[in-house]
C-alpha cells in the first residue's frame, strides 16, 4: 500500500473551518510535502535590522579570527559559536544620515540616489515561486527595510495578530476575522482541524507523528502568547499613589519580538515563506526590567554608565531571544539538513554608533547556511561594502550575481561549505 497519494493531496493543508494549516515537511509524504517538491535543497533567508544600533563594546570581539573571546551579548550563542560569523568593519559607500539610512541598509543604494531593490527582495522574486507568499516583512517596532525595483517601500504586517492569521487563515477578511476571534476565545487553531490532524497521525510514521507533535506545540505556543498579549491590552490598570512611570507601549517590545521570532520559525518551518525581514525598535520607554528611559535616548547614552547599563538590558533581551529562534531551526530536521542549514541569517544595523550616529563600521552576525562559520573577520574599516557580504549571500543562496548594489565582489574571508 503506498500511502502518498492520499497524503500528497494534503501536502499544503490541514483544513477546516477556514483555517488552512500548512504542515511541516515530512518524511511520509516522500519529501513532497513542500520544501523538497523544488528538486533542490530549499534555501531560506532572514534579515533583521537593529535600526538604533548595538553596543559595539558588547558585540564586537577584541580578537579577530577563530579563537576570540565571546564578548557579552554572545556569550548566550555559546553552544552556536560554530554556527555564527560576526564581520566587522563594513559600510555601504556613499550611505550617510544617521538614522535616514535605515531604509538602505539591505539596498546599498547611496542616499543621493533613488532607492532600488533591496535584497530580500531580490532573492524573493526566484526563491518566491516555491511558497504561499513571495516574502513577509513583519514588524517588531519599524520595517523599512524591503524596497522594490521602482523604490516603493515593502509594506510590514505590523500586527503580529494579522500576521498570523495571514499564514494560518483560509483567504478573505471574513474568515481572518473569524480564526481571530475564536482564538480569542481561547479556542486554539489547532482545535479547529482536531479531527482531521488526528486522521492524519493515523497514517504517519512514529518519526513524522513526534514531529508533527512538536509542530502542533509550537503553533499552540505562539497563540497562547498572542492571546495573552491581547488580554493585557484590555485589562484595567491598578490604582496606586506613586508617581506613574514614563509611558510605553502595552504591546511589550520583547512579548513583540518573541511573537514576531515564533512566528518566523513556523513560517520557515512550514515554507510558507523563504524571505522574512523585521526590525526592532521603539522610540520610547520599553516594558524591560531595570529600564526606565527611552531606547532611543539610551542608544545615544553619551558615554554615561547608567545609560550603558540599561541599554546592555535591552539589547540582551534581543539576542536572548536570538538564541532560541536559532536552537529552534538547529533542531529542527528537514530531510537531511536542519532548518538552520537551509536558512541564512543576517542581523545588522545602518549605525556603527547609536551614540554619534555613525553609518560607519556596520556590526554584522551572520549565522545559519552553508557558510564555514566559527570566526570573527575583521575588515579594514572603510575599504570594503556591506553590499560585498551581500554578494556572497547570493552565492550562497544559488545565485550567481557577480554584483549587488556598491559591492566590488564577494566577501574575501568568507568561505561557502
Amino acid at each position: 500500500m503506498n500511502p502518498q497519494p492520499a497524503l500528497a493531496s494534503r501536502r499544503r493543508f490541514l483544513r477546516g473551518t477556514g483555517v488552512a494549516l500548512c504542515l511541516p515537511w515530512l518524511e511520509s509524504l516522500g519529501g513532497v510535502a513542500h520544501a523538497a517538491e523544488a528538486g533542490k535543497e530549499p534555501r531560506r533567508l532572514l534579515l533583521i535590522c537593529l535600526p538604533l544600533g548595538i553596543y559595539r563594546e558588547s558585540f564586537v570581539p577584541k580578537q579577530s579570527g577563530a579563537g576570540y573571546e565571546l564578548p557579552e551579548y554572545l556569550a548566550p550563542l555559546a553552544e552556536l559559536r560554530d554556527r555564527f560569523t560576526i564581520v566587522s568593519g563594513l559600510e555601504h559607500p556613499g550611505v550617510s544620515g544617521g538614522h535616514a539610512a535605515q531604509t538602505r541598509i539591505f539596498t546599498g543604494v547611496p542616499s543621493a540616489e533613488r532607492n532600488r531593490r533591496s535584497l530580500d527582495q531580490h532573492v524573493a522574486a526566484v526563491l518566491g515561486q516555491h511558497t504561499r507568499f513571495d516574502s513577509l516583512a513583519l514588524s517588531a517596532g519599524a520595517n523599512d527595510f524591503g524596497w522594490t525595483d521602482g523604490g516603493s517601500m515593502v509594506p510590514p504586517e505590523k500586527d503580529i495578530g494579522d500576521a498570523f492569521a495571514r499564514l494560518f487563515a483560509e483567504e478573505g477578511a471574513a474568515n481572518k476575522t473569524k480564526v481571530l476571534r475564536e482564538i480569542g476565545r481561547g479556542k486554539s487553531i489547532l482545535d479547529l482541524v482536531l479531527d482531521e490532524a488526528r486522521e492524519l497521525e493515523t497514517r504517519l510514521s512514529q518519526r513524522d507523528r513526534e514531529k508533527l507533535g512538536e509542530y502542533f506545540e509550537s503553533v499552540r505556543a505562539t497563540e497562547k502568547r498572542l492571546v495573552k498579549s491581547e488580554e493585557w491590552i484590555h485589562q484595567p490598570k491598578p490604582q496606586v499613589n506613586s508617581k506613574p512611570p514614563a509611558p510605553f507601549a502595552p504591546d511589550e517590545i520583547i512579548t513583540n519580538l518573541r511573537g514576531v521570532c515564533d512566528l518566523t520559525y513556523l513560517a520557515f518551518r512550514t515554507d510558507r515563506t523563504r524571505v522574512i525581514t523585521f526590525g526592532y525598535f521603539r522610540q520610547d520607554t520599553v516594558a524591560v526590567p531595570g529600564v526606565n528611559v527611552g531606547y532611543h535616548n539610551l542608544s545615544h547614552h553619551g558615554q554615561d554608565e547608567g545609560n550603558i547599563a540599561q541599554l546592555k538590558r535591552v539589547e540582551r533581551a534581543f539576542f536572548d531571544e536570538l538564541k532560541t529562534l536559532l536552537t529552534n531551526l538547529k533542531n529542527t530536521k528537514e530531510g537531511d539538513a536542519s532548518l538552520l542549514d537551509r536558512t541564512t541569517i543576517l542581523i545588522t544595523s545602518n549605525l556603527g554608533s547609536g551614540n554619534s550616529h555613525s553609518n560607519k563600521d556596520l556590526p554584522v552576525l551572520l549565522a545559519g547556511g552553508r557558510f564555514q562559520h566559527g570566526q570573527h573577520l575583521a575588515v579594514a574599516p572603510g575599504s570594503t561594502p556591506l553590499c560585498n557580504l551581500y554578494v556572497s549571500v547570493l552565492h550562497q543562496l544559488g545565485f550567481d550575481d557577480k554584483a549587488f548594489g556598491t559591492s566590488t565582489g564577494d566577501l574575501k574571508g568568507l568561505v561557502i561549505s
